[in-house]
């Protein structure tokens, strides 16, 4: 144990393999690179960081492949997302990952933005606009119901609307549609707000509706990159004359922890020693002073969200994990009503 944990300090000329389950330029690889770049310089011996990109499946390829490959020696790591915890909790067949098993060093929050394209008659009112939502034909474009997506179409429909979906394609491409005038609601999280979401508000094109919130001191509260627009929950019980309670609020906090406190995480696999985990949860303290991570540029990826590392990140990491099997079976049928899509049991 003494020779492994002294070579487990050491990965100097070490090449280091971080497995990202998303193609290239996807918000989880300018993620992993922004991370792989800072952890280069504070993991010991400064080794290389080469990134995988093993796209497919909401990311049940490389994390399969992960599962298969990567050894509890420090020289392997994946970057996790939405759709790897959506996918296990659905019971996805396909998955062959034991997700809980997975030791988390690293968590990166972010913000989930709801906007539509004024062309709809949007003004300057929320609840008038959700109104309009309600009653105006909408058509969203994104993955699928079972990908990230998820959250916020769960979402729409506790609000009352009804939109039509075109499925199969990636963010880029939803939000090039939306900017064409082919979709008019869409979502993104608050790592593309400045370059690519602002841009379409600044211009008059699109107007933001609710963000999901952020979670401070057991509350959720506004966002603090867009404190100016009200959240899903300030909306519902506006439009609803009530808060959202029972299962449904179950669910949906569920998935918030999922796709807001738990956007993006960076993991090692199962069984890797405790030394080994604690040397990485200290690299990724240390990153956090990094000029990489203290970049213009990594703030406007990162942007205002508190980073969890060590056991910070691991308590992240099981609430979003925490979704009960009849809050499971419940979720399954919503999609079989709402999307007619059938999951195994």
């Amino acid at each position: 144990m003494s020779a492994s944990f002294a070579q487990a300090q050491d990965f100097s000329g070490k090449r280091i393999t971080m497995i990202i389950p998303y193609q290239e330029g996807s918000g989880s690889t300018i993620h992993g690179r922004l991370y792989a770049m800072a952890l280069e310089k504070t993991l010991p011996g400064n080794p290389t960081i080469i990134i995988k990109n093993i796209d497919g499946g909401g990311s049940v390829r490389g994390i399969n492949q992960f599962q298969k490959e990567a050894k509890p020696d420090g020289l392997t790591i994946a970057a996790i997302a939405t759709g790897t915890f959506f996918q296990y909790i659905l019971k996805d067949k396909a998955v062959a990952y034991p997700l809980p098993e997975y030791k988390p060093f690293l968590t990166s929050p972010f913000g989930l933005l709801v906007y539509a394209r004024t062309d709809l008659g949007l003004g300057d009112d929320p609840v008038e606009n959700v109104k309009k939502l309600i009653s105006s034909p909408t058509v969203y474009g994104g993955s699928g119901p079972t990908s990230s997506d998820l959250p916020a179409l769960l979402s729409f429909d506790l609000l009352g609307i009804k939109e039509k979906g075109v499925y199969g394609l990636s963010n880029a491409e939803s939000r090039a549609g939306f900017e064409r005038g082919e979709f008019n609601l869409k979502y993104d999280n608050a790592a593309s707000w400045n370059e690519e979401v602002k841009p379409l508000v600044d211009e008059g094109v699109a107007k933001p509706i609710f963000t999901f919130g952020f979670e401070k001191d057991g509350k959720i509260v506004r966002d603090p990159m867009l404190p100016e627009v009200p959240t899903f929950l300030e909306l519902y019980e506006k439009i609803h004359g009530k808060p959202l309670s029972g299962i449904e609020y179950d669910v949906w906090k569920a998935l918030f922890n999922v796709r807001v406190m738990g956007s993006k995480m960076l993991v090692l696999p199962a069984d890797t020693p405790k030394e080994i985990v604690d040397i990485y949860s200290k690299a990724a303290e240390e990153a956090q002073k990094t000029d990489v991570l203290q970049s213009a540029q990594a703030k406007l990826v990162l942007s205002v969200y508190p980073q969890s590392v060590g056991a910070a990140s691991e308590e992240v990491f099981k609430g979003g994990l925490g979704m009960t099997e009849e809050q499971q079976a419940w979720l399954r049928k919503w999609l079989l009503d709402r999307h007619g899509i059938t999951l195994s049991e």
